[in-house]
């Protein structure tokens, strides 16, 4: 900000002060009852001048730093602005580091989110390299068709998972949230994995309500699909899972329970964090890629939902989704 941009700013009050002084000299002059000499009117406007042009001098040289330090702060975003000696830049002051924040917040979140995609990605690319190598090594060996057909369904449970990973980010354009029939929604979850359930030969316990609940059918099957495919995947030959509702506080329950190898205490806590396999991912060469139950906790927290998670090792492991009543809607 250079002087001659501040005194064009404040043009305005310079002509008020300078018109002020004019008619208030004009006055005096006019008065026949004042008996000024016309060069003492002169030298008080020449005075009145002078004390104006220092009152603006002095107010320019007092902003002068603050006005550097907004231009040394553009080059510099990352740090807060400070030096404000008065109560109007104490207020532009605040509302510039405010904006600054958020612009901060958001351009970490968004180097934040490329990180993830790109580490997915990355991810993503190892993982579907198995099924892939598996079914180029069946047209050369005549693999057994249900080999076959898991790795498929593996290919496909990943480009699943892909696919829903990339839409996160913008889930409001994505979902469309209504009454849904969870009976409906479990059961399709439930054929789509009745592959797996028949080769480990795993047994299911199912008792869902006929009660609607408010979600999206599309990320909550998802979210289903994962939690069960977790759950065959951990839990041994010849073992079962149980899937029921319950009612706490008006709320619907759904409970997804198996008896597999259980989660250690100190995994528990971690289950949801992006890229976690925990003890049971690492021993059990299962392909766990530690995004699944991320994805989970992220998608159910869009909806509204909430989720938690029970277990004992050696004995398995229990999520609990709920449903939160929603009177309002009613």
């Amino acid at each position: 900000m250079t002087i001659f941009k501040y005194l064009r700013d404040h043009i305005y009050s310079i002509l008020i002060v300078l018109i002020g002084m004019t008619f208030v000299e004009l006055v005096l002059f006019l008065d026949p009852r004042v008996h000024f000499h016309i060069g003492t009117l002169i030298y008080s406007w020449i005075l009145a001048v002078i004390f104006l042009i220092a009152n603006l001098l002095i107010s320019y040289n007092h902003k002068k730093n603050w006005y550097e330090q907004l231009t040394n702060y553009q080059e510099d975003l990352s740090k807060e602005l400070a030096g404000a000696q008065n109560n109007e830049q104490r207020f532009i002051q605040s509302k510039i580091n405010n904006i600054s924040l958020e612009y901060r917040n958001e351009l970490t979140k968004l180097y934040q989110n490329q990180k993830d995609q790109r580490e997915y990605t990355e991810s993503w690319v190892h993982d579907i390299k198995v099924p892939l190598v598996a079914l180029k090594l069946s047209q050369d060996n005549q693999l057994d068709k249900a080999l076959i057909s898991e790795e498929l369904d593996q290919i496909d449970y990943l480009v699943d998972q892909a696919l829903y990973f990339a839409r996160l980010n913008n889930f409001s354009n994505d979902y469309l949230i209504k009454e849904q029939d969870l009976n409906d929604i479990v059961k399709a979850c439930i054929r789509s994995n009745k592959r797996l359930f028949i080769s480990k030969r795993i047994g299911i316990d199912f008792d869902i309500t006929d009660k609607k609940v408010l979600t999206d059918e599309k990320w909550l099957s998802f979210i289903i699909n994962q939690i069960i495919s977790n759950s065959l995947k951990y839990t041994d030959t010849g073992g079962k899972i149980t899937i029921f509702t319950d009612m706490k506080d008006n709320n619907i329950q759904l409970h997804i329970k198996d008896n597999g190898v259980g989660i250690i205490d100190t995994d528990i806590s971690r289950i949801f964090n992006k890229g976690f396999t925990g003890k049971n991912g690492r021993q059990s060469g299962s392909k766990s890629t530690g995004m699944g139950l991320y994805l989970v906790k992220n998608m159910v927290d869009k909806l509204g939902h909430t989720i938690s998670v029970k277990s004992k090792i050696n004995e398995g492991t229990e999520f609990i989704i709920t449903f939160l009543d929603l009177p309002y809607y009613k």
